[in-house]
Parts: structure tokens; sequence; C-alpha cells
């Protein structure tokens, strides 16, 4: 059975455990990841509006395009949910 584009990424939801892992090996676990001082940076700003510079940056150090695209679907449900995890995961406040 043929599936049309798009009808799988609609189907997929947010995995929110799974971003909250990765966005911690990218910001503190992981070893010479490139874009964490950018991904840092876009957390810091203390705004979800910063949302496009930490898909940026988070690609700028993650190479597998299932959990680039699991952050984008966690961006789009909610991206104020996403952006503070990603100030938790480097001990700032919550916006």
């Amino acid at each position: 059975m043929a599936v049309p584009n798009g009808t799988r990424e609609e189907i997929m939801s947010a995995n929110w455990k799974s971003v909250k892992e990765d966005l911690d090996w990218s910001l503190n676990q992981g070893d010479d990841v490139k874009g964490r001082t950018e991904l840092r940076d876009a957390f810091s700003k203390g705004d979800a509006k910063e949302m496009a510079h930490v898909i940026e940056a988070y690609k700028m150090g993650q190479r597998d395009n299932h959990k680039i695209a699991n952050l984008t679907r966690c961006a789009h449900e909610d991206d104020k949910r996403l952006y503070n995890i990603g100030r938790k995961l480097i001990e700032l406040k919550a916006s």
C-alpha cells in the first residue's frame, strides 16, 4: 500500500524523553560536540522565539536525521516546553 507524502510525519508524535536525552548529550555529555556553544547561546537568550537558532545549532552537532526530526516535532508541538527543557539542562531558570 502506498503512503502519501507527509503521512508518516503526521502519525509520529514528539518523543519528549528522547529529546531531553539527546539535548543533554549535545549540551553536556558528548565529547567535542559541534555547535555546543551555539546551542548553549540559543538557550541562554531567555526567549522561546530563539527556537530556530536552537534547531540550527542542534543540526551542527547532530547527524541522526531521526533525532533532528524529533527535535523539530517537539518544537512544533510545544516550543516553550522544549526551550525550557534546554534551559534547565544548562542550569538556567525556565523562561
